[in-house]
């Protein structure tokens, strides 16, 4: 198997992905066999947001839009601002998602075009590889101003009324997922969450990242086999946050969502205290996953 090379151990204060996430990631041979697994990387360097009307060039299309790239993203804006979903002024690619103070304004950029899910979960008890990482910044962590999600989720959460975190900003909706949120409640508090829809109970860690405002943050997960023991690791700027917040899925779990179809969501919800120009700015996202059948 040919696996990436990643170099030593992370450091906190590095712009890339982690070497402690990555390092047995089997890139290449994704690459050369795309049967085998799925790799998407992105730092919109090569991203363009398409102007869909020439004249006004603010609005989307009934409030949907794209991010062209090296990942084609579907992107959605609750009040139809193309300003709103922006590629900024960096050389080295950051894609702004940004909020006009509305309650409940939305945005947020999907694979899959909103309808298909292009990322597998793990199946319980099966020790096929997931990998994936961010590297973002919100511009405030003050309770009440905003509700994020980044991470995995099942197909069609760009939309009205919350998508994955909830009409009301206030909770996560009762989807599937896998990945990282922040809820109006505490602004600082960047909690790991997890949910298979209706049928399990969605847990989540609190307490565990707390984040500064206009400081980048890297956050990933990956899944670890280890003799008998499967479980899905959880880190912030390439630092493991431990066995206490990893979730087993080595067997029965029944809060998991095992072999669910996924999209990479990164969404912003405006709060309560929401103001104009409230925002998340990603630098980068990176994913993979080994196929079941690979």
């Amino acid at each position: 198997m040919s696996v990436i090379k990643t170099g030593q151990a992370s450091s906190t204060n590095s712009r890339g992905p982690s070497p402690l996430i990555w390092r047995d990631c089997p890139i290449v041979t994704f690459f050369n066999d795309p049967s085998k697994g799925l790799h998407l990387f992105d730092d919109f360097t090569n991203s363009v947001v398409p102007v869909v009307n020439e004249t006004a060039a603010t609005d989307f299309v009934a409030g949907v839009g794209n991010v062209l790239g090296d990942i084609n993203w579907y992107a959605f804006q609750e009040t139809d601002k193309l300003a709103d979903v922006a590629i900024q002024a960096d050389e080295e690619g950051v894609l702004m998602l940004d909020s006009d103070g509305t309650e409940e304004d939305i945005a947020c950029i999907t694979t899959g075009n909103n309808v298909a899910g292009i990322i597998k979960t793990p199946t319980i008890g099966v020790p096929k590889g997931i990998w994936f990482e961010a590297r973002v910044k919100v511009n405030t962590i003050t309770d009440g101003d905003l509700a994020i999600f980044i991470g995995l989720a099942q197909p069609g959460e760009a939309k009205n009324a919350g998508g994955v975190t909830g009409g009301d900003a206030a909770s996560l909706a009762d989807v599937d997922y896998l990945g990282f949120a922040i809820l109006e409640g505490d602004g600082d508090d960047m909690i790991i969450a997890y949910n298979e829809a209706s049928s399990g109970v969605a847990q989540s860690s609190t307490g565990v990242i707390t984040l500064e405002a206009d400081t980048y943050v890297r956050l990933g997960f990956r899944l670890q086999h280890v003799g008998q023991e499967i479980k899905i690791r959880f880190y912030k700027d390439g630092v493991d946050l431990g066995d206490d917040v990893a979730i087993d899925i080595s067997t029965e779990n029944a809060n998991f969502p095992s072999a669910t179809d996924m999209d990479v969501v990164i969404s912003t919800n405006s709060a309560v205290n929401g103001a104009d120009s409230d925002n998340i700015k990603i630098d980068w996202v990176r994913v993979a996953y080994e196929h079941l059948d690979g």
